[in-house]
């Protein structure tokens, strides 16, 4: 009886020496799982527009004085300017009626939008005496926008569509502002004041 046990005990040693001396990797299959996960960025729709909060245009005339040739002006106690000849300014001197001014690199904008594209529009007013009482205005006829690298080469108009040209901050939208002043109402010499508004919009 002592035999048997002596036995079973000698073969359950050797079985789990056995198993002590097999590989690990006959032991344990790899067991491998992966998944995709689908991220979506969404960008935010802005827009930046960059503009001058005051311009100044300051235009210049030369003061002189001119003889008049022809009969001279004669004048006695009872008649002042007896004479036939008829004082009169050149065109030059007078001024034009008119002056077409681009103020370049007026508004630069910048930004996202669904369609990658923007309008920039402009409208104004004329420009009125600043003295209290005076009626001297200067005409503006037409407000306009222009601009080199919008979506097909230049543009121009009142209201134009421009790239935005995404966000690297380096690639902004620059335009022009241009207007046609008119003299036609213009009395006195002086300030004259007015305005204009850019709107840009994403489209």
């Amino acid at each position: 009886m002592k035999s048997n046990k002596t036995l079973r005990t000698l073969a359950l040693g050797a079985a789990l020496l056995g198993l002590s001396v097999m590989p690990s990797t006959a032991m344990a299959t790899p067991v491998s799982q992966s998944g995709t996960t689908t991220t979506t960025v969404t960008m935010p729709e802005y827009l930046v527009l960059h503009y001058y909060s005051a311009v100044a245009l300051n235009f210049s005339a030369t003061s002189s004085s001119a003889s008049q040739t022809g009969s001279p002006l004669s004048a006695t106690w009872t008649t002042l300017g007896d004479t036939s000849t008829t004082l009169a300014a050149s065109a030059t001197e007078v001024g034009p009626t008119s002056a077409n001014i681009t103020l370049k690199n007026a508004w630069a904008i910048a930004g996202l939008s669904s369609s990658g594209t923007a309008t920039v529009s402009i409208t104004g007013t004329d420009f009125s005496a600043t003295r209290v009482g005076s009626t001297s205005k200067i005409g503006v006829t037409g407000y306009g926008l222009a601009s080199t690298n919008g979506v097909s080469g230049a543009v121009t108009g009142a209201t134009v569509t421009t790239l935005l040209r995404g966000v690297t901050g380096q690639t902004q939208t620059v335009g022009d502002v241009k207007m046609t002043l008119n003299f036609s109402n213009t009395t006195e010499s002086g300030a004259h004041a007015g305005s204009f508004t850019i709107t840009a919009q994403t489209i």
